[in-house]
């Protein structure tokens, strides 16, 4: 039987203190920045501006997602966000200062996506970094589980309060204001970072392969060389690439393949919640802002549990099977609702195992690859939550017009459900799972 135990190593790791500080406050201004920059599209531009701004931010993702890892496990986990942070805390800066000087909306308009595209060329390798910093930072167990659950309540909390405070600070600031304010929020989250101090040595340079020995005596060839693991003391083996990661490691492609399936078919959620407040709770604005609002707080409270409680007695691969699980029948739940309550509190839910199943899942993907292996599968978990969002609208778009709303909505939440339920039927998770806790 499993149970909850207190831990609050957290509060007194000052290392974590300031992962934690930097990345709430630059989460939270990137997504108050980002919705007034859709904002500013909508109102001076037109609505059709916004799948292009959405597919030119998730572009760099996708052209270095089979780079990055490679990028991250040379230069480490931790210089990497702290190069990405302060990048575009001066590049936001810039952008901010260059509005004052444009002289047509076509100046504009073209400001607003060079910002996003070169912001999110930074991101791309910021993102798998900050998935696999907590590998550099901590050893395997329970104390990395609740920091990687701590960075990920940081994106819930900007959730929450990037739309609360965006409307706020636009009028008072206009975008000139949010795109500063953004600036100096990443080079403050970056100047926290850089305070980060690693427990562990960084990796000694190798020799030359032609002269470097083995245990043997024997020269090392090319093949079979090593290299240094940022934050490691040891030599390990090189990094695989991408492709050979999805090649070889079965059980690895295997987790990577479900969790696309369930983020393809989760995303419409973003979809259907405008549709049911209008179509089917009757309601304005504020309707669909509650239901914002449950599913960021639900989020934000899963993530913040994770933080500071250990859920302990149980396989870890039947904690993500059932938090998966729930999440689909939340989201099944939601799709049968016929009031705004009833759609808050299934949305407030979905949140909640939702952070259970994203941290879980992150947490296998630091321990079950080799750790110079790390940063390649994060930017593939980086690939998948960016590029799914956009398809999975695009798609349903397309679909809600020529097929009955509810039933599209039963639909993709049966196969969230299949797709977790399915890995109660995985040998090899489990066997992984049973290495991972060795």
């Amino acid at each position: 039987m499993g149970s909850f135990k207190k831990d609050s190593f957290i509060l007194n790791d000052s290392n974590a203190q300031k992962v934690f500080g930097g990345q709430l406050i630059s989460q939270a201004c990137d997504k108050m920045m980002t919705i007034g920059m859709i904002w500013v599209l909508t109102v001076q531009f037109s609505p059709k501006w916004i799948p292009w701004f959405i597919g030119i931010s998730a572009l760099p993702h996708l052209l270095l997602s089979t780079s990055s890892g490679k990028w991250i496990e040379k230069k480490g986990a931790l210089r990497t966000v702290i190069g990405a942070d302060a990048f575009r805390g001066f590049l936001f800066l810039a952008a901010g200062g260059a509005v004052f000087y444009l002289k047509t909306s076509v100046d504009l308009l073209l400001l607003l996506f060079l910002s996003i595209f070169i912001s999110n060329t930074a991101g791309a390798l910021f993102n798998p970094a900050i998935l696999s910093l907590p590998v550099e930072m901590l050893p395997p167990g329970e104390k990395r589980d609740k920091l990687t659950a701590l960075l990920d309540s940081c994106f819930s909390f900007g959730n929450v309060l990037g739309p609360l405070s965006s409307a706020l600070v636009y009028s008072a600031l206009g975008l000139e204001g949010l795109l500063i304010a953004n600036g100096v929020s990443y080079l403050f989250s970056a100047l926290l970072a850089s305070g980060i101090k690693l427990k562990t040595k960084i990796g000694t340079p190798l020799p030359e392969p032609e002269t470097a020995l083995a245990a043997s005596g024997e020269p090392i060839t090319e093949n079979e060389a090593v290299l240094p693991v940022a934050g490691k003391g040891i030599l390990s083996p090189a990094p695989k690439s991408t492709l050979q990661i999805l090649k070889n490691e079965p059980v690895i492609s295997g987790m990577l393949g479900r969790f696309l399936v369930i983020n393809l078919f989760l995303a419409p959620i973003m979809v259907f919640m405008p549709w049911y407040t209008k179509n089917v709770y009757g309601k304005g604005i504020a309707g669909l802002a509650a239901l914002e609002v449950f599913l960021g707080v639900g989020t934000l409270a899963g993530t913040l549990l994770l933080s500071f409680f250990s859920f302990s007695g149980t396989a870890a691969w039947k904690k993500i099977t059932l938090s998966a699980v729930l999440t689909g029948a939340a989201y099944l739940a939601f799709s049968f609702t016929k009031g705004l309550f009833w759609g808050s509190l299934f949305m407030g839910i979905l949140g909640f195992f939702l952070s259970f199943a994203n941290v879980m899942i992150l947490n296998f993907f630091q321990s079950v690859p080799e750790p110079q292996d790390v940063p390649g599968v994060m930017a593939v978990v980086n690939l998948i939550t960016v590029a799914s969002l956009p398809v999975s609208m695009a798609l349903t778009g397309a679909l809600i017009e020529d097929v009955p709303v509810k039933s599209l909505a039963v639909s993709c939440s049966s196969v969230v459900i299949l797709a977790a339920f399915s890995l109660a039927f995985s040998q090899g998770f489990k066997r992984a799972d049973l290495k991972r806790a060795a």
